[in-house]
């Protein structure tokens, strides 16, 4: 089933909800013999200052989490005879094949170092590799594989069959709804410039999408002939972007303007071309709070009818059936996934599916009728694994689980929770205990990102990370967060340092008030938007933390609004920023009044800093004068820098060093948790045995 994402900023949910992009990490031993890539050597020298990070080997368990990625995708082929997988070293990727009666895998294209090239006489290419990024069956004998440079269409050995321009994009239907050779495809760069080929023969002619404006989004019919086309113009002496939505009758006709709109008005989105009408299924608002499917009228500009609506949570993700016909199940984010389908047969194997596997997501994939399919189930305590499921049968058999070395039996579970806010507001958020604490437990206030962004109920590293040391985790989802509805978003905009600190604030004093935290032993942990949030948290409430840790985070509004980042790079970036961040009529306070860079002199609870040298969104210089403004002051602060990271903290030698530094810094300043399980946790075992009851 071909899988639609909704939205510019709901793509991580989509990946979470529909498991395709569910990379796993497991230890990394096994894929690097498979692709022959030797194992890359951490020598510290990415800490630039400040005392000396706990040595990784010396914490047992930090071990498991720090395993890096193996498995991604996986896709069935149409008879399910072989099932096509990416595999991941957490540098490059290769495609391998598993036989499903014998479960025999092997590796058919591996990633290739790619010379620099000359072009023309003053132009080149940098030597790169060559790796594949996605994968997907076009007959039983045919795959196509999108690489980062081009794409192919490939035999079950690997070799290609034929190079199909830039990227392959979606497989042409015939008449009566059957798959066929043809392939709409992208010729270049320029998301206009498509052609119909067939992926065996190499013919091809154009079909290039000939709209004003810049195209971002097309949806073709049932046919695969592209009929709706979204574009963005931006202002010239401004950056004000508008999205206009496109639609023709068929390939012969005019293009006609059915939808235009700010890009700060809400989304209006189509999805699919009804067959046999020319009505639209598109992801809007249409004047309610919550994200929902409609079906739309473009003679009319009309919306029609509701298809699928949550009303505690935005649709998110909508999946449509082989044909691109019919929308055949939606995702709602809530505190936990909601997934409805709205075939009855789809909908009464799900039911079975949730029966076997419960407290659960199980996302199931395959066509309707299908002898075979695939499953991915993940949970809050495990990472997730794949099952081959013989409907017919009722069957299900373990291929592989995203990361062996995770044994779910000692992760903890997510609670999910709402409590009141200073204003009366209700704030969604998660709670992860470590164990059952005889009393109030040492709590990290873990804030995300974004902050138009929030956490998920599933297996959660850094959440995991800090439960197995003897932490409570609490994530706030502080007014802002998406998901919850537009209310709920936009009372989080222009209210950095203010409402969406007070969430934060009155969450951790309910936690007090619950006896779940003990109020001396709190620090405030986050990166990016979080880390921020940590910044202005020790700031704003200095009586609250004992420490606080942030990662890539911002220290200053009116220097983020001014710096050298990719999001200062974007008309669009720069536009939804002073939206959401910076508009006068929601800011209420200058800049400077909450600014952690301005108040550093507040800060009385020790501080660990990180940052990437490469980091585009929030430069390190940012975190350099945090670093220098507290270092001006004679305040405790650690400076932990990191040559090959950028917006985050992602290889395992890195994060060795920063788990290890943060480690210290708690034991210092809360002291020691109690670890749920104090021994060391076991060897991995094998995939087959994640099914069996642990010890």
């Amino acid at each position: 089933m071909r899988r639609l994402l909704i939205g510019l900023v709901l793509t991580q949910v989509a990946a979470c909800a529909l498991a395709d992009a569910a990379a796993g990490e497991p230890s990394k031993g096994r894929i690097q013999a498979a692709l022959g890539i030797a194992d890359a050597k951490d020598d510290g020298s990415a800490q630039k200052a400040g005392p000396p990070a706990s040595k990784p080997q010396a914490d047992p368990l930090l071990a498991p989490f720090l395993a890096s990625g193996e498995f991604g995708s996986m896709a069935l082929s149409p008879d399910g005879k072989h099932i096509a997988t990416l595999l991941s070293d957490g540098f490059d990727t290769a495609v391998a094949l598993i036989d499903t009666d014998t479960m025999e895998m092997r590796n058919i294209i591996e990633p290739r170092p790619m010379p620099m090239r000359w072009i023309t006489s003053n132009r080149y290419t940098l030597a790169y590799t060559r790796s594949p990024r996605y994968v997907a069956w076009i007959a039983n004998d045919l795959m196509v594989v999108n690489f980062n440079d081009s794409s192919a269409a490939v035999r079950l050995d690997g070799t290609t069959v034929r190079e199909l321009f830039a990227g392959w994009r979606l497989q042409v239907r015939d008449a009566a709804g059957q798959p066929t050779d043809w392939a709409v495809v992208q010729r270049d760069g320029d998301t206009r410039h498509l052609s119909r080929m067939n992926v065996r023969t190499g013919e091809n002619y154009s079909v290039d999408v000939d709209v004003e404006g810049k195209l971002v989004n097309w949806i073709a019919d049932a046919r695969g002939d592209i009929r709706v086309a979204t574009t963005m113009d931006t202002a010239f002496w401004s950056d004000a972007t508008r999205l206009t939505t496109w639609m023709r009758a068929n390939t012969d006709g005019a293009w006609r303007r059915i939808d235009e709109r700010s890009i700060l008005d809400d989304p209006f989105q189509p999805l699919q071309i009804v067959d046999g009408s020319d009505h639209l299924v598109v992801q809007a608002r249409n004047g309610g709070d919550r994200l929902s499917i409609w079906e739309f009228d473009p003679v009319a500009c009309s919306f029609v009818k509701s298809m699928a609506s949550n009303p505690n949570a935005d649709i998110v993700v909508a999946q449509t059936g082989e044909d691109r016909t019919s929308v055949v199940d939606v995702v709602s984010a809530g505190l936990r996934l909601e997934r409805t389908w709205f075939d009855p047969r789809m909908a009464g194997l799900q039911a079975s599916l949730d029966a076997s596997l419960p407290d659960r997501v199980n996302i199931l994939a395959g066509q309707r009728e299908a002898a075979r399919m695939i499953v991915y189930s993940f949970s809050d305590v495990d990472p997730g694994r794949w099952y081959l499921f013989e409907p017919a049968a009722m069957k299900m058999k373990e291929l592989v689980a995203a990361i062996p070395a995770v044994r779910p039996a000692r992760m903890q579970p997510m609670r999910t929770l709402q409590y009141p806010s200073f204003d009366g507001t209700m704030v969604p958020a998660y709670l992860t205990l470590p164990g059952k604490p005889n009393g109030p437990a040492p709590l990290i206030v873990l804030i995300h990102g974004g902050p138009q962004a929030r956490d998920r109920w599933s297996w959660d590293r850094d959440v995991q990370v800090l439960a197995a040391h003897g932490y409570a985790v609490f994530q706030p989802q502080f007014r802002g967060s998406d998901g919850f509805g537009k209310k709920f978003e936009e009372a989080g905009y222009g209210q950095w340092g203010q409402a969406m600190q007070d969430d934060i604030t009155a969450g951790v004093r309910w936690l007090i008030d619950q006896k779940i935290a003990a109020a001396d032993r709190i620090c405030i942990v986050g990166a990016s938007y979080g880390g921020y949030a940590a910044l202005w948290g020790l700031e704003k409430t200095p009586d609250l933390y004992k420490c606080g840790v942030s990662t890539a985070g911002v220290v200053d509004i009116g220097r983020m609004l001014k710096a050298d980042s990719d999001t200062n790079g974007s008309a669009v970036g720069r536009e939804l920023l002073r939206s959401k961040v910076a508009d006068p009529k929601r800011m209420k306070v200058p800049f400077d009044d909450v600014s952690p860079l301005r108040h550093a002199d507040r800060i009385v609870a020790p501080l660990l800093l990180a940052h990437g040298r490469l980091d585009k969104r929030v430069p390190i210089s940012e975190g350099e004068a945090m670093r220098d403004e507290m270092r001006r002051l004679h305040k405790d602060v650690q400076w932990l820098e990191f040559d090959d990271e950028g917006h985050g903290v992602t290889h395992s030698g890195n994060l060795a060093l920063w788990y290890g530094a943060m480690f210290d810094l708690f034991e210092r300043t809360i002291g020691k948790g109690e670890p749920p399980f104090p021994a060391p946790m076991p060897a991995a075992a094998p995939a087959s045995a994640a099914s069996q009851p642990e010890p």
